[in-house]
């Protein structure tokens, strides 16, 4: 798919900055002609140390240096966490335009000729139907709408959502916009997983295939079985999920045994190579 073909085109550089910012304290102490914040057991050492307690240092150039990364990062959430705000203030006002159904406490008309279908709400989430919607569906495809909608409520789609949006906002837009994709696609697939349990594979993918004709556009608020991909989410339901190759379990029993390693035996080789390879 598109989204892991992204992934697998990942630069060094989002590791790389990964390993930078952990060791950042530690390379400005050291360049200072300083020890990093390891005091204890035997002398000063260059690297972020598990078994000993860090200390602070209060020179003005590391409090630059954290402050240089942070505060671009704290406005970049800041303006995420804005729009976020700006959805649920959209989503209260539909609900508000919204009025009881005899559907269930849990769902709201909205009285409208065009198909609509989505859960709202962050705190006291419900579902909304449009009586165009209603008129349009057989029962059937009616009842696998709201389980599936209420899959999301029980879930509480719509606050993840929300908390992806604004924390996802760190990342390159070409790696943000493959990961909430993704994700969206996953809360989707699990919603109708829910409605298919109940209902069967194929009645849902029926539905799924209806919904696509009427024409459900991604919400600009909340989560709607109109969202993500529908032909992947009909494969899914009829196909199953495909099956990937299995990490082999020699990888991970070699990182166990250099993390044992690191805070083992090994633990004073390593702070005296780090600081012969500072000095």
């Amino acid at each position: 798919s598109a989204a892991s073909d992204v992934y697998k085109r990942q630069p060094l550089w989002v590791p790389a900055t990964v390993v930078f910012a952990a060791t950042l304290s530690g390379l400005t102490d050291a360049l200072l002609g300083r020890g990093d914040h390891c005091h204890v057991g035997g002398g000063v050492h260059h690297h972020l140390c598990v078994l000993h307690p860090p200390a602070i240092t209060n020179h003005p150039l590391a409090w630059f240096i954290i402050a240089a990364t942070l505060t671009p990062a704290a406005w970049v959430v800041a303006r995420a966490a804005l729009r976020a705000h700006e959805r649920w203030r959209l989503s209260r006002a539909l609900i508000r335009s919204s009025r009881p159904s005899e559907l269930g406490g849990d769902v709201r008309l909205l009285e409208q000729d065009e198909p609509v279908a989505l859960t709202v709400g962050v705190f006291r989430p419900v579902v909304l139907l449009s009586t165009g919607l209603i008129d349009m569906v057989s029962a059937r495809t009616l009842r696998i709408v709201l389980t599936h909608e209420r899959a999301h409520v029980r879930r509480r789609d719509t606050t993840w959502a929300l908390l992806d949006q604004v924390t996802a906002a760190l990342l390159p837009r070409p790696i943000r916009g493959a990961l909430l994709g993704d994700l969206v696609l996953a809360r989707e697939r699990a919603c109708d997983a829910v409605a298919a349990s109940a209902e069967g594979d194929v009645h849902v993918a029926a539905a799924l295939v209806q919904v696509a004709r009427m024409g459900l556009s991604e919400p600009a608020c909340g989560v709607s079985i109109g969202a993500s991909s529908i032909e992947a989410r009909v494969l899914h339901l009829l196909e199953g999920p495909a099956r990937g190759s299995s990490w082999p379990g020699w990888p991970m029993a070699c990182v166990l045994a250099l993390a044992v390693a690191g805070v083992g035996p090994a633990h004073a080789w390593i702070e005296q190579a780090i600081a012969l390879l500072i000095h």
